[in-house]
């Protein structure tokens, strides 16, 4: 990875997850000065400029140079923005200094939420570059249509525009499947499984064809699935976080009131997305290798 530049909010975030991870201090009640030592010993790792070893005696609990004239001020702006980032989403929150009557200390505890964030797995989709990177590296031959559906919801998750991000997600989900049933019309062994399917496609039965694409992988014999190294496992399981977005897309982010579209809802479907979309791209292949098969 490297160094951020210009210390942008979606190129510091990643550091500062692995900061709340990693660093010992950031494990119990922690100050603003040890959330910027832990953001530090990461941002050392890639050499960030800007994030100097000394310039404080030896004896104090800094080990990093925080000013001076060399010390750059958009890092500094930079620390201050992750900071109140994590603030907002409810990752850390500041320590009762005096309950109930004084809310705002000086010291911060990490939520359950935020232990949730941080253990998390890579790419997270504040940050549009990696995550589309992770993306475009598992799914090279990906869609370009469903790619640009998924910048289009990265976007707007960065915004927060929740609805907006899962109605993107949704549109690439629903992509994906119509090539996954367009791929598997030829791997199919009976003509009039091959025919409904086609109808299906043809006529734009959403629904329905999700139904009968799980038929399908359920169906799977064992000496094919022996033969797939493997790939037919946990197929439904990778299929079933695309065909839930689509639901959310469908019902919760159309109509709200019926259900609920939120930021955590959405991160978690975004989070899914890259194993179940190359899931179902290794299925694509599979089935236009193996005509007849199933």
């Amino acid at each position: 990875m490297t160094a951020p530049r210009t210390y942008a909010l979606e190129e510091m975030l990643p550091f500062a997850r692995a900061a709340l991870q990693n660093y010992e201090r950031l494990r119990s009640d922690f100050s603003s000065e040890d959330f910027a030592e832990g953001l530090f010993f990461e941002l050392e790792k890639i050499r960030v400029e800007g994030v100097v070893r000394g310039g404080f005696p030896a004896s104090t609990r800094t080990k990093f140079n925080y000013g001076g004239p060399r010390f750059p001020d958009g890092l500094r702006r930079a620390v201050s923005e992750v900071l109140w980032y994590l603030i907002h989403h409810g990752f850390i929150l500041p320590q009762w200094r005096d309950f109930p009557s004084t809310a705002v200390g000086t010291q911060y505890w990490m939520t359950e939420r935020g232990r949730q964030w941080a253990n998390g797995a890579d790419p997270m989709p504040e940050d549009v570059a990696g995550f589309l990177g992770h993306l475009d590296a598992l799914a090279p031959k990906l869609d370009p249509i469903i790619r640009q559906y998924v910048a289009e919801g990265l976007g707007s998750f960065h915004r927060e525009q929740y609805f907006s991000a899962a109605v993107m997600l949704g549109a690439a989900s629903e992509k994906e499947i119509y090539l996954l049933g367009d791929s598997m019309v030829s791997a199919l062994q009976s003509a009039q499984h091959q025919k409904d399917l086609l109808a299906l496609l043809g006529n734009r039965s959403l629904y329905r064809l999700l139904t009968f694409i799980g038929e399908q992988l359920r169906g799977v014999s064992s000496p094919v699935r022996k033969s797939s190294n493997g790939l037919f496992d946990g197929a439904e399981t990778h299929l079933a976080s695309l065909f839930e977005s689509i639901r959310v897309q469908r019902n919760d982010a159309v109509h709200p009131n019926t259900g609920t579209v939120n930021e955590r809802s959405v991160r978690m479907a975004y989070d899914s997305f890259p194993a179940a979309v190359l899931k179902a791209e290794e299925l694509r292949e599979w089935c236009r290798k193996n005509p007849n098969t199933l």
